[in-house]
């Protein structure tokens, strides 16, 4: 069968990227268009949905053009985004305040509250709750914009407001659905719960129809279609939940199998047929990505937003030649950092503690120590909150054999080096590092009809990896793996006691 083009579109946290795929897994063109976050207060982050939207229509004509495809030759489209990124807006889709990040954590006290019920349907989530979730910004908003959550005549995800532009539907993924709004395929949305917690608006504020990854929505609006340079012709599918699709695009689905994002959170996705609750990890989420298999998610919020964090208070823009030099100077440096071990909770704490008070830490510091020293501890220390999400799994019964691994992140060898040794585990990067954008070109492939399901779709398209084997040094970053550990338990009185000063709680 001759190939099909289609376009994968992730709407990330600090740009949109489409990409142009053959359906035999051909780059053909991509293009990005950043955005900007607002933090109005510590831990708020908060988006305009029209700069999503503009960005889109930027960037699709951009690879036609690139790549010199006709607007007809499209088949099919699907986007990916962020989540939850919660969209409060009338039923015409217009938003009604600005979209609440995935990473804004402001309703830290609602998450708690939400915990404590213990109603049965958190054993879907693993019977806890995180403050980057739906349910605790819904609360969150009723009780804080009560005009806001009282006009809203949607609560949506900010990819389900991207397909409500393309299609004029209000649809969502099963990823979604299951991974943030507690839908499960047996009961549906969760009405006696949302009741249970005074929203009983959510039911009708919440998507129409719930579909898989990778299946067939609609086609464009004619709208749609004008503003992306494409034909009505072109079908829209599901792209789902950024961080469950990057596995699709890595082809790192089935047991024993975890895909690991590398972006400006960390994100570790591993599939199961066999679910099991495990202490400490987000899931297992029934219908998560493919049909019949659940998902295991965890990982931390801070991620590659601290390496870009520390290279502006350096004076250094990552990617260049000075952001290349010191990362030469780090890796010239023995593991362990001279002393040094970073806590990475720059944002809380998403796994396994489930603690958005949590704060970071830099334990050993002397005068020593430079720029080189701190910037490796950074690295080390996300590595350190990886492999506590590894022991984790393998402890509750669900050891990872292999890691597949995609995003930003994974252009810095320096950074992929010390997570395979600190885990002990090879590392297969994948050489496409938007791999993101690829699954959703997997998933509207499939949606296409250019192959006979989501894995084969995946299998066909997946890129080719390079394998990132351990190194030395492992008796120091145990070392230094236990005294990681240990600094949660001794310093958390002090880390919230910290997050109370800036005022975090009062939101």
């Amino acid at each position: 069968m001759e190939p099909k083009i289609v376009i994968g579109v992730d709407c990330g946290t600090q740009s949109l990227r489409a990409a142009l795929y053959r359906t035999d897994g051909v780059l053909l063109a991509e293009a990005g268009y950043p955005y900007e976050t607002r933090r109005p207060r510590i831990n708020w982050a908060e988006q305009n949905p029209e700069d999503w939207w503009t960005a889109l229509c930027r960037a699709v004509p951009e690879c036609l053009a690139k790549a010199g495809v006709a607007p007809g030759d499209v088949a099919a489209i699907a986007c990916d985004g962020t989540s939850f990124t919660g969209v409060f807006c009338r039923e015409d889709g217009t938003p009604l305040r600005p979209a609440l990040l995935w990473m804004d954590i402001r309703a830290a006290e609602e998450a708690r509250e939400i915990e404590a019920t213990q109603d049965p349907v958190l054993e879907y989530c693993g019977r806890r709750i995180s403050a980057e979730w739906m349910m605790p910004k819904a609360l969150w908003v009723r009780r804080n914009e009560p005009e806001v959550f009282g006009e809203a005549g949607r609560l949506i995800e900010g990819v389900d407001w991207l397909i409500y532009r393309l299609t004029g539907r209000w649809v969502t993924s099963t990823s979604n659905a299951s991974g943030k709004r507690h839908w499960t395929l047996e009961h549906g949305w969760p009405k006696a719960f949302y009741e249970r917690l005074g929203m009983p608006e959510l039911l009708g504020m919440s998507p129409d129809d719930v579909v898989y990854v990778g299946d067939s929505i609609a086609t464009l609006t004619p709208d749609a279609a004008a503003a992306l340079g494409l034909t009505p012709n072109c079908i829209v599918a599901h792209g789902g939940m950024d961080g469950w699709i990057a596995p699709v695009g890595m082809n790192s689905l089935g047991k024993g199998s975890a895909a690991l994002t590398l972006g400006t959170s960390t994100v570790v996705v591993a599939e199961t047929s066999t679910p099991i609750l495990i202490d400490g990890i987000m899931g297992p989420f029934p219908e998560g990505i493919r049909r019949g298999y659940s998902v295991y998610e965890a990982g931390q919020t801070s991620g590659g937003s601290v390496v870009g964090w520390f290279a502006d208070l350096c004076g250094v823009r990552l990617g260049s030649e000075e952001h290349r030099a010191l990362e030469a100077e780090a890796a010239s440096l023995p593991p362990g950092s001279d002393g040094l071990i970073v806590f990475d909770a720059f944002q809380g704490n998403r796994t396994p503690y489930f603690d958005p008070l949590a704060r970071a830490n830099i334990c050993g510091l002397t005068l020593h120590h430079g720029r080189a020293a701190l910037y490796r501890a950074i690295l080390e220390g996300s590595a350190y909150g990886i492999r506590s999400v590894f022991d984790v799994l393998d402890c509750g019964g669900h050891p990872i054999q292999e890691v597949r691994v995609t995003g930003s992140g994974a252009a810095n060898r320096l950074w992929c080096e010390i997570i395979a040794t600190v885990t002990g585990r090879p590392l297969l990067v994948s050489t496409v590092t938007q791999a993101t954008a690829l699954g959703s070109a997997v998933c509207a492939a499939t949606a296409a009809g250019a192959h006979p399901g989501l894995e084969a779709a995946a299998e066909a398209m997946a890129p080719p990896f390079e394998t990132v084997w351990p190194g030395g040094g492992l008796e120091v970053y145990d070392t230094c793996y236990r005294a990681y550990v240990e600094t949660y338990r001794l310093m958390r009185g002090t880390m919230h006691c910290l997050s109370n000063l800036s005022g975090m709680e009062k939101g």
